[in-house]
This record gives structure tokens, sequence and C-alpha cells, in this order.
């Protein structure tokens, strides 16, 4: 019987309990999108923040579609988004506000290069802070909207897809 051997135990745990990639990382944009491509509709597509929840329902009880409208003016308006807060997420109710928004860079991605990528997305201004940046998904127009919750590599998202 071979005995145990304790550096290859840690080495292995170290392996199993890094940081892994986020799994949109892929389809975040790093070229910078001209703005004329972000105006429009977006409709919720999916979220993997909270399995049980399939719909998501108004205080009447009635299903709603949650949704994003980008205007030309650099306004927004939100509709009966899902709001998950705190760490880890948790669902807090459909929100709905209105506000400013600006193209923004939101982050780097790590290409093991000397130098990161970085990725764009949509600032909400008056936001809060857990919707306050959404990244844009997709190689070219129409993109997709993401939101990240929590630890970014556990990839508790919430996507928008542009109509």
């Amino acid at each position: 019987m071979k005995k145990w051997n304790p550096i290859l135990g840690i080495l292995l745990l170290i392996t199993f309990t890094s940081c892994q990639e986020q799994p949109n990382t892929h389809k975040l944009i790093t070229n910078e999108p001209k703005e004329s491509e972000l105006i429009g509709k977006y409709t919720f597509k999916s979220q993997s923040i909270d399995s049980s929840i399939e719909y998501f329902e108004n205080e009447n009880g009635e299903v709603v579609k949650p949704t994003i409208i980008i205007k030309s003016n650099n306004e927004f308006e939100i509709k009966n988004i899902p709001y998950f807060k705190g760490f880890p997420p948790k669902y807090s109710g459909l929100i709905s506000e209105k506000g400013k928004w600006q193209k923004d860079v939101l982050g780097a991605i790590d290409v093991g290069e000397k130098e990161n990528l970085e990725h764009w997305g949509i600032h909400f201004i008056e936001m809060r802070k857990e919707l306050k940046g959404a990244g844009l998904m997709n190689k070219k127009d129409p993109y997709d909207l993401v939101f990240t919750f929590g630890d970014p590599d556990q990839g508790e998202v919430m996507i928008f897809k542009k109509e």
C-alpha cells in the first residue's frame, strides 16, 4: 500500500479550489462598439443566479417580461428587472427605473499576454450598484447584455437579448 503524499494532496486541493475563468468571458466585447449599435430594446433571456425562479411576477401576480430600453439621447428605461443583491446574491423583487447611460470599459480580460484586453459595456449611471454595469456579449451587433452577480468566476449572470 502506498503512503499518502501530503504535498500532492495540497497541490490537488489548490487545483480544485482556485478560481476558474468566468464562463462568458469568451463572448465579451473587446472592441469598442458604436453607440448607435447599442440603441434598442433588450428583453430578458435567462438568469443563472437562482434556478428555482422560472418566471417573474409583478406585485399584482402577473407574469412580466423584464426589459431594458436604451435610447439615443443617452437615457435608459428599465422595466420589471429582477434585482439580486448581497453575497451570495438573493432575489429581492423587481425594479423599474429611468436614468442616463454611457458606453464604458467595464473591466479587463486576462488573455495570458503582457496586456489585458478591455471589455466594453453599458454603465447605467443612476442604477443600484448590482445593476450599474452590463457587459456586452457577442462579437458583433446585435449585442446581448450580461449582468454579473457575486463572484464572477461562479457564472451567476442575468442575460438580456437585443430585439
